[in-house]
């Protein structure tokens, strides 16, 4: 497979249209589960998603062109599932469950296409919206986002020479190295439970009667965790 240099294809960029969505599979796979559960429960139900930019000293609207924004979001609304996709999702598996996209679901599917969007300019920022039925409107969740987040990367590389963008992706490969290096260290860390018995939480609140108090009950919940464990109680945070 050749090698392909990212920095030299992305100041080399002159085509008409780099499409940043090429195929309905450029999305989250609990998007596709949630579809699924949508279409057989709420069919007929109309909702309206909308981007809001939580960062509103961030104009994104004076950095992403128009022009291109709609450019990009025209043709992913030009896509549909190919054969091979279809394929893949009949045969894929979670959990141990096979098949878990129903044939009649996928029947509708093949079908699919995103819906219309709604798209404005106010005060510095984009009013995105995306209205219809809920089967239809939640797909452009994902593809939107990445949209918008690559459009305003290019941007702001659109100025920048080779040697720049070769120092900028140099840096970015040394930093996603470091952090590959470090999964490797922590690749025996398995997230567990103690051996300890698991009491049901109200047991341990009626633990007073079995000679348990406020004080053994905090011990119990947030212990510190063993090697390759984490405290009870205790939200998962990644590495």
């Amino acid at each position: 497979m050749p090698k392909t240099d990212i920095a030299r294809r992305v100041y080399n960029h002159a085509w008409k249209l780099d499409p940043i969505i090429r195929s309905l599979l450029d999305t989250d796979f609990y998007k596709l589960l949630m579809l699924q559960m949508i279409w057989g429960l709420y069919p007929k139900v109309e909702v309206t998603f909308e981007l809001i930019n939580r960062a509103t000293t961030v104009r994104l609207a004076d950095d992403i062109d128009e022009g291109e924004l709609r450019a990009q979001l025209d043709h992913a609304r030009t896509l549909r599932f190919g054969k091979k996709e279809m394929i893949w999702l009949a045969g894929n598996s979670f959990a141990g469950r096979t098949q878990i996209f129903e044939p009649a679901f996928l029947e509708w599917l093949a079908r699919f296409r995103l819906p219309e969007y709604e798209l404005e300019r106010r005060d510095g920022q984009f009013e995105l919206r995306f209205h219809g039925l809920w089967t239809d409107a939640t797909m452009w969740e994902i593809p939107a986002l990445a949209i918008i987040n690559e459009l305003r990367s290019r941007a702001a590389m659109k100025h920048m020479g080779p040697f720049e963008l070769d120092v900028l992706y140099a840096r970015a490969k040394a930093k996603m190295w470091s952090k590959v290096e470090r999964l490797r260290r922590l690749k025996d860390l398995r997230l567990r439970y103690t051996a300890a018995p698991q009491l049901p939480l109200a047991a341990l609140v009626r633990g007073s009667a079995q000679g348990r108090d406020r004080a053994s009950l905090h011990r119990h919940v947030q212990r510190p965790a063993r090697h390759g464990q984490r405290p009870r109680g205790a939200r998962h945070q990644c590495p």
